[in-house]
């Protein structure tokens, strides 16, 4: 059996008045500062240390930001559903947390949240409207993260959050949006204000070197140990208006798949994160050892570059989309445990119509079609592959397999990280292997981020004016009828032009102990670790 020693470091003198606070309200902390009792224990392994505690300057981090997401007070938050046998976030209803409630007025432009009353934060400070007003002007502020996805709700002034009572904010927005709820899911987190104004300094008015040195307190966990690089120890929050399923977490970062697999078998923790898919499949007969497979909002997809020959012809990637083999890569990839895309809006995102992709395998229509295209005896391009994934190895030779078939020769070309980054900067890629996850499960969100000029995730350099003309229109439209009928007419636009190749919508799978129940799986990606129990 694998052991992970570490070694406690030391925390600051604030982290000890906090560790403080939280003995003081009743709770018997060990040398480590964690809880004495620890016979409810839920132990993980990471692949990554976070880098750095503070959420307004954290980015492209998931292991940091799902650690947060755990740690600091939300507002809101989504519901859950069944969807498949599994457990989803609910995107169209919405959970108060911290809230008591969250409503607009009829037009939408004015949203009030009312914060309940008497919840404290560790140090003792009570959690009000001034914590909200003070942690968003912060945001806006940083002009960062929240600042951005602010900007797409017509929140970009300091002046448009104002507190109305202790408890009360109201966010008076220059627009509409049907976005408003799950950007906002996104973006309320709260910070202990009057503990980071008495670590700010005049150099440093927001406390931003102290907040991104201190972790975070106050959410559905407190962190209460951290030693960078080796594991983060989280305790439940006795004040969290909600319940947890464990009573504490240890958090081990181990860098290595191989150990992270083989910690897990040996009963040195109960989940382990971020394995490749074929070490899950093997995991899944393992002694002790079960795999939670959820449905997942995570589709995989091939952008084709619609501004260079021969993928500026519409006619020729149908031709394409006819020649992927499906069933093949749900079968030889994802073991079956995926389900098959039925359209560029991923499947439970809504709105989401079958007829958005309306192609099977047939070698034969593809043939056809790439004669109509002019282009009867073939042409070579090439397909781009992040390096050190097996899985998108293995998608790049099963496609290039049943291209060939078709009379495409496809030369699989592997890039590290940063040449993949500033390739399609460039857009100069003819084809990648590319995944999505829509923080936002709107498809009004996905045309501005994936489908429309500039985009930053318009890998396919797709430019469509009746695409350009549907997402105007969605613009501060709240009309449910109205934006229905925007989305039909989006995906019918799409089955015609065909941007992308649609692989299929692989679920989550994560392997856990046996005695592990109760995932979520996230829209964004960030683990919700209430819901878990042993």
């Amino acid at each position: 059996m694998m052991r992970h020693e570490r070694v406690e470091s030391r925390l600051t003198l604030a982290r000890r008045a906090v560790f403080g606070a939280l003995a003081g309200a009743g709770l018997a902390l060990s040398a480590s500062g964690a809880l004495a009792d620890d016979h409810d224990t839920l132990t993980m392994a990471i692949p990554a240390d976070l880098g750095g505690w503070d959420q307004d300057y954290l980015a492209f981090d998931l292991v940091g930001l799902a650690v947060m997401k755990n740690t600091y007070p939300y507002a809101i938050d989504y519901s859950v559903m069944e969807v498949g046998g599994g457990q989803i976030h609910d995107t169209e209803n919405v959970l108060p947390l911290y809230a008591e409630s969250w409503e607009s007025n009829a037009d939408g432009t004015v949203w009030t949240l009312k914060l309940r009353q008497g919840i404290k934060f560790p140090s003792g400070n009570e959690l009000t409207a001034h914590d909200v007003k003070w942690s968003k002007d912060r945001a806006l502020a940083a002009q960062a993260n929240v600042a951005g996805i602010y900007r797409v709700i017509g929140l970009t002034e300091q002046e448009q959050i104002e507190v109305v009572d202790d408890y009360t904010v109201r966010f008076t927005q220059s627009q509409p949006s049907a976005l408003t709820s799950q950007i906002q899911i996104i973006s309320l987190y709260v910070f202990d204000s009057e503990l980071a104004k008495a670590n700010a300094t005049d150099d440093d008015p927001w406390a931003k070197e102290w907040m991104n040195q201190t972790p975070p307190l106050g959410g559905a966990f407190n962190v209460t140990s951290y030693t960078p690089g080796e594991e983060i120890v989280l305790e439940a929050n006795p004040d969290f208006p909600g319940e947890t399923g464990v009573s504490k977490v240890r958090m081990q970062v181990i860098p290595a798949a191989a150990n992270r697999r083989l910690l897990l078998q040996n009963g040195a923790v109960d989940i382990a994160l971020g394995l490749p898919r074929r070490d899950v499949q093997d995991l899944a007969s393992a002694d002790g050892v079960k795999v939670i497979s959820s449905p997942s909002n995570e589709f995989v997809f091939i952008p084709m570059n619609t501004a260079q020959a021969p993928f500026d012809n519409a006619t020729v990637r149908k031709a394409m989309a006819h020649a992927v083999p499906y069933d093949a890569i749900i079968r030889s990839v994802y073991n079956d445990d995926a389900r098959a895309s039925t359209s560029v809006v991923p499947l439970d995102m809504p709105g989401h119509s079958p007829a958005g992709y309306p192609f099977d395998h047939d070698p034969e229509k593809a043939k056809t079609l790439l004669a109509e295209a002019g282009f009867g005896d073939g042409f070579e391009t090439s397909i781009v592959i992040a390096a050190n994934n097996p899985e998108q190895e293995r998608l790049a030779v099963i496609l290039q397999a049943a291209f060939a078939d078709v009379g495409v020769t496809l030369e699989i070309e592997t890039l590290d990280p940063a040449t993949m980054q500033q390739r399609r900067q460039e857009r100069s890629i003819p084809m990648q292997v590319a995944s999505g996850q829509m923080w936002v499960n709107d498809i009004e969100y996905l045309l501005s981020v994936a489908l429309t000029e500039g985009g930053f995730l318009n890998y396919a350099n797709y430019n469509s004016a009746e695409i350009n003309e549907i997402f105007g229109s969605l613009a501060g439209e709240l009309d449910p009828d109205k934006r229905s009928a925007l989305f039909a007419r989006t995906q019918e636009v799409l089955a015609e032009e065909v941007p992308w190749l649609m692989l299929a919508q692989p679920n989550f799978v994560l392997p856990v102990s046996e005695t592990v129940s109760g995932w979520v799986q996230p829209v964004d990606g960030l683990f919700r670790l209430k819901h878990l129990s042993k």
